[in-house]
């Protein structure tokens, strides 16, 4: 399991004013479930490596 931001992104919560790292903010995914939704979220996304 992974940590999950839901349902807003972590973009969006930083954007809100949000804490984006407050439990109630997320929720746990498989890996395979969790890296599917962020390469169709963030195109181009590289997991694992420094932008």
């Amino acid at each position: 399991m992974v940590a999950d931001h839901y349902p807003k992104s972590r973009r969006e919560l930083v954007a809100a004013g949000a804490d984006p790292n407050d439990p109630q903010h997320g929720r746990g995914l498989c890996v395979a479930c969790h890296n599917a939704q962020t390469a169709r979220l963030q195109p181009g996304h590289r997991f694992g490596r420094e932008r």
